[in-house]
């Protein structure tokens, strides 16, 4: 059974923001699989860099590029959670009993797995279409193209977070050993390759600033790092601070060798 809502009509014509004119905070629409061309589809699906579960999902845009081509997103799920389950969030569910409950970010409206943790906001008092169950799985981040992007339709508004909440998710995010490298691992790269390399054309050699003159981006907050697996189970902090004058890399800067990341298996639903 899914979840359902009534929504009044409007005469308001969604667009959504015009490519590079995302705004970090906002609630995109990363588009379904088979909307994917194949250039997306070789870059982000076949390499596993993406699980297919978490194309059809709204997503928070978290950070972008300073040439607004790609942005780091993390999705919002209902994880198969409603009506016919009694609302059961999903660290309670057996399918994501692996799933770190503290792991887990709530929306307003939607349980929290910890009494002590932050609700979720949306600028305007505004809510999400499913309030009961929207989650944040804090440690599922992935940089995708703007191609990949497009309007959430199911408000009459442009959703955003407000700008405490998205500090307070960034910082929560931050937790994961690999964060600093969120725009330069080797994944990254392969997806750049694989998505230029379909390009129809590149600008001329004199428009191109060279990339050795370029400095590599810095992480936007200080994490120490270690060798373990992608996106560990470590206790959030909220205490970091992620303020910062570094700017967001140019994505022809994001060539910084990074060691090997493995793969990540996502297990998220449909939304």
């Amino acid at each position: 059974m899914s979840q359902t809502m009534t929504m009044t009509t409007t005469t308001t014509t969604l667009q959504a923001p015009k490519s590079g004119n995302w705004q970090e905070g906002d609630i995109a629409f990363f588009k379904s699989i088979d909307d994917f061309n194949p250039a997306e589809q070789e870059a982000l699906i076949d390499t596993e860099y993406i699980h297919p579960g978490a194309t059809g999902h709204p997503v928070i845009i978290l950070e972008c590029s300073n040439d607004s081509k790609y942005f780091l997103v993390t999705t919002i799920s209902a994880y198969s959670s409603g009506p016919d389950n009694d609302y059961l969030p999903p660290w309670q569910q057996e399918h994501h009993s692996m799933k770190s409950a503290a792991a887990f970010r709530a929306f307003s409206g939607s349980v929290r797995p910890d009494c002590q943790q932050k609700h979720l906001f949306l600028e305007g008092k505004a809510r999400l279409p499913k309030p009961k169950t929207s989650w944040v799985y804090t440690r599922t981040i992935f940089v995708v193209p703007s191609s990949t992007l497009k309007c959430f339709d199911k408000t009459s508004q442009q959703l955003r977070m407000t700008q405490a909440s998205l500090k307070d998710l960034l910082s929560h995010i931050s937790s994961n050993w690999n964060f600093p490298n969120r725009w330069k691992n080797r994944h990254i790269k392969l997806v750049q390759r694989l998505l230029e390399r379909r390009a129809p054309t590149s600008p001329p050699e004199s428009t191109r600033k060279p990339i050795e003159t370029l400095k590599d981006p810095k992480p936007a907050v200080s994490v120490k790092t270690s060798p373990s697996p992608i996106f560990p189970s470590i206790t959030p902090s909220y205490s970091l601070n992620l303020k910062s004058n570094a700017p967001k890399p140019l994505w022809s800067t994001i060539a910084a060798v990074a060691p090997p990341v493995p793969t990540t298996n996502l297990s998220v639903a449909v939304w």
